[in-house]
């Protein structure tokens, strides 16, 4: 017999926590042990009913969606799934905030009418997939030294470092930010991102970094130069490759290992056109997407980095890299920024 997943609801109409409890409930492997009509109540559920995993509203009387996640994310750690009424303004700030805050994931509500049905299903498989990841307190540890896996380089080998590709999943934003934040506008390698977030969200998150770094951010069109100073996240439904002329470009080929865009994809790519030139990231997030890409980034002479398992929101895709021999060194989100604006003093000189 399957696990029950155990589901605490939280939004401010009795109507929508009715709504989102007959979707979850009408399967037999999902319990609903709560309902919260705003946030305070919801950090004191948490507690009572030990969830393994909580629907959060943003917008809510008393406390909102973003201050409960990380109440909730700094005392009783849980996976937490927001739901967002909006994928424009205000409701995608927020929501962006709410993942740099612990949450694990964002959707919109779901819809009635003739995509009653899909949303329902796609409700029920997020939760039960977020339900699994183990999280843990969102105050970061104090240790973040460097993790090491035998012998590493103290520092990149000096070269001229053209492009840098990231890979990112479950706790991306968050980490992406702490990242690039601390980038100078002079940085001088071009950075492509590939984030897996529910479509619709992405130029939000975009939109979102780039009002919170001093480098560019914006989401990556087709034919486009690359410019240093400038972070390019992949679109939604669209893989995307770089070209020799260094111009992004789309790729509309199946789905890998369920993802589109998929970080092999991109990394592979880079990995073939820019070699020794090249610098691979792999961080936080479930399963193995990157893994073979930036293996091929190293086996091309290029410099690949992974996030360590002590700041990872989930230790997947980095444990994934390490163990297939694809990463010359780990590091925590601060040793990663340091690296990064070693390797953009290479470029000065």
């Amino acid at each position: 017999m399957p696990s029950i997943t155990r589901v605490l609801v939280v939004d401010d109409s009795a109507l929508v926590r009715e709504m989102i409890s007959a979707i979850l409930t009408d399967v037999p492997d999902i319990e609903v042990v709560g309902m919260a009509s705003n946030g305070l109540e919801a950090t004191r559920m948490v507690a009572t009913c030990k969830p393994d995993l909580v629907t959060m509203d943003l917008n809510m009387p008393v406390m909102d969606g973003f201050e409960a996640t990380a109440t909730i994310m700094e005392e009783t750690p849980t996976p937490i799934l927001i739901l967002s009424s909006s994928i424009d303004g205000d409701d995608v700030i927020n929501s962006m905030k709410s993942l740099a805050a612990g949450a694990l994931d964002v959707m919109e509500k779901p819809a009635g009418g003739n995509e009653w049905s899909r949303n329902a299903q796609a409700l029920r498989e997020k939760v039960r997939l977020l339900s699994r990841v183990k999280v843990c307190p969102h105050a970061r540890a104090k240790n973040q030294a460097l993790f090491s896996i035998g012998a590493q380089p103290e520092t990149t080998k000096p070269r001229d470092y053209s492009i840098i590709g990231i890979g990112v999943s479950t706790g991306g934003p968050g980490v992406l930010r702490q990242i690039l934040k601390k980038l100078p506008d002079n940085f001088s390698p071009g950075i492509v991102i590939v984030q897996h977030i529910t479509d619709g969200y992405t130029q939000g998150l975009a939109e979102w970094l780039d009002s919170e770094c001093r480098i560019n951010v914006k989401v990556a069109e087709n034919g486009e130069l690359i410019k240093a100073g400038t972070a390019y996240l992949a679109p939604d439904k669209y893989h995307i490759k770089v070209s020799p002329a260094g111009k992004i470009r789309y790729d509309d080929s199946p789905a890998l290992a369920g993802h589109k865009p998929a970080a092999d994809v991109l990394l592979k790519s880079i990995a073939s056109t820019f070699g020794p030139s090249a610098v691979g990231i792999i961080l936080t997030g479930m399963g193995r997407d990157g893994a073979d890409g930036i293996l091929q980034i190293k086996n091309a002479g290029g410099h690949t980095i992974a996030q360590n398992q002590e700041s990872c929101v989930v230790f997947g895709m980095p444990k994934v890299a390490i163990e297939l021999g694809g990463v010359n060194r780990v590091l925590s989100e601060e040793g990663i920024v340091k690296e990064l604006l070693t390797l953009n003093k290479m470029q000065s000189v």
